[in-house]
């Protein structure tokens, strides 16, 4: 198993327990992070451009509008939805994440490491 694959395997068990958490929080430099963990949830959340977003954890279901940095799943069954972002990654097994758009005229760049996991954009 690889270490990426087992690494989200890990952090979906340590999470699949315990309730739902979403914090966001602003660092030094003012850029927003929204950290989603738990299981079984749904969620939305208002992005800003300089959001990063991470979800951890088994069939929680999360919606972002507006546009985010960066969106990181990691985890089992998760459904994300996401108005426009420039970068998606996704660890673990059979998360679907949708997009409306990336930023500007660009797609997101994608990453998808583990098995059965969908990415795909909104028609």
């Amino acid at each position: 198993m690889n270490s990426k694959f087992g690494a989200a395997v890990f952090m979906m068990m340590a999470c699949a327990f315990g309730p739902m958490t979403a914090v966001a929080q602003e660092d030094s430099e003012g850029s927003a992070s929204i950290d989603v963990t738990g299981s079984g949830e749904r969620a939305t959340h208002e992005c800003t451009p300089e959001s990063t977003v991470e979800i951890t954890g088994a069939s929680n279901s999360v919606t972002l509008t507006g546009e985010c940095k960066s969106v990181t799943v990691n985890g089992t069954g998760n459904k994300v939805k996401v108005e426009a972002t420039r970068a998606i990654s996704v660890t673990g097994s059979s998360n679907s994440v949708t997009y409306k758009r990336g930023h500007g005229k660009s797609k997101p760049k994608i990453s998808r490491t583990g098995m059965d996991n969908k990415i795909t954009q909104e028609k």
